[in-house]
């Protein structure tokens, strides 16, 4: 579940997608190779891996504290959503909902990407994803990466296969170092 390296800005990247070799993953990747290549220590969480029990119901898991303990201790944070029938996944939104009251997420800097099977992006999740997390008192950064058509972007072994997609998620993660670096 963790992968850190580098010596800058600790960020927490959350990949909101339950399926293996989900394509929210692909797009997140990249946006993680540049954060590291911008010197940030990155740790990945794949929300599949974790136990998150719904509101209201006991479970004996030590996963919801363990990430809001994560999300406390990260300058930054990355959230990538699949958009599921116009909205976020149910598992991020199950994650979010973990991190307390008020929430951990509270005065965090935040940057947001978004994937979709249809060609218009996940313009629909991105806005509720944004919606919600200035809710609960998070910063997003101004600007995101959706990308439309996933399914055909990327390569069975996670490769853009498209510049302008690759430099949108890219420019995503330098836009939060750039704004964890004015903080």
């Amino acid at each position: 579940m963790s992968e850190e390296h580098g010596k800058g800005p600790s960020i927490l990247a959350i990949g909101g997608s339950r399926r293996p070799g989900n394509n929210t993953d692909k797009a997140l990747r990249i946006a993680v190779e540049e954060l590291r290549a911008g010197g940030a220590r990155v740790e990945w969480v794949r929300l599949g891996e974790l136990r998150l029990p719904l509101p209201g119901e006991a479970l004996e898991s030590p996963d919801p504290e363990n990430l809001r303990r994560k999300v406390l201790a990260a300058d930054g944070i990355l959230i990538a959503t699949p958009e599921y029938h116009g909205s976020i996944s149910s598992t991020l939104k199950l994650a979010i909902d973990n991190l307390g009251f008020p929430s951990t997420l509270e005065g965090k800097t935040i940057a947001i990407l978004g994937v979709a099977m249809g060609p218009e992006g996940a313009k629909n999740a991105l806005a509720h994803l944004r919606h919600i997390l200035t809710h609960i008192g998070g910063e997003v950064i101004p600007g995101e990466a959706s990308v439309g058509s996933v399914h055909k972007k990327f390569d069975e072994s996670g490769c853009c296969l498209e510049p302008g997609i690759e430099a949108g998620l890219r420019g995503v993660a330098r836009a939060l170092l750039t704004a964890l670096r004015k903080r």
